[in-house]
């Protein structure tokens, strides 16, 4: 009895779909800390005491739990908010801001963010890049988002300058979500 041959394409097209399919559970975006998609907030309350950061603001958010948490170290790293849903972590935010970083050194910040993500990722999508004068103040919006298995993590940067009075705000956010 002959062994039926199958086309070499179909061999490529199984072997493709074989590949992604083991692939895909590896590439799912985790969260940062070492932390797992729907860790128990009760879990994570007692490994920040236990880094000694403090929960400063606890809040409901688009019907979800919202915890702003200060202390965490990292550079430049100002403040982490974890958002759970029916007590399960499902978004984490980390927030740069430092009083030191001129334009020049949040722009290489979020350029070397971008390129650590993209090496792990792939290139990021270009979700917005906006810069909208309003009066004397000129509020500048840039972000890239990744998607991964029902994962993503958006990366963005917000600047408001006021040119009339001196002031700007600046920050660098990263925003790691889960399904």
């Amino acid at each position: 009895m002959s062994v039926p041959r199958l086309h070499p394409w179909i061999l490529a097209v199984f072997s493709a779909l074989l590949v992604l399919a083991t692939a895909s559970a590896a590439d799912e975006i985790k969260p940062p800390f070492g932390l797992t998609w729907g860790e128990s907030s009760v879990r994570l309350e007692k490994l920040l005491e236990g880094a000694k950061a403090k929960i400063v603001e606890r809040k409901e958010v688009a019907g979800r739990e919202s915890w702003t948490v200060e202390g965490l170290i990292q550079q430049g790293l100002r403040r982490t908010v974890f958002y759970f849903k029916t007590g399960q972590l499902v978004e984490v935010e980390l927030q740069y801001q430092s009083e030191e970083w001129d334009t020049r050194r949040y722009d290489e910040f979020m350029t070397s963010v971008r390129r650590r993500i993209e090496q792990k990722y792939g290139t990021g999508q270009l979700i917005a890049r906006d810069q909208t004068p309003d009066g004397a103040v000129t509020a500048t919006f840039v972000g890239y988002k990744w998607n991964q298995n029902n994962t993503a993590i958006e990366l963005i940067y917000f600047s408001a300058e006021d040119a009339v009075k001196a002031q700007i705000y600046r920050t660098v956010s990263v925003h790691y979500k889960g399904n």
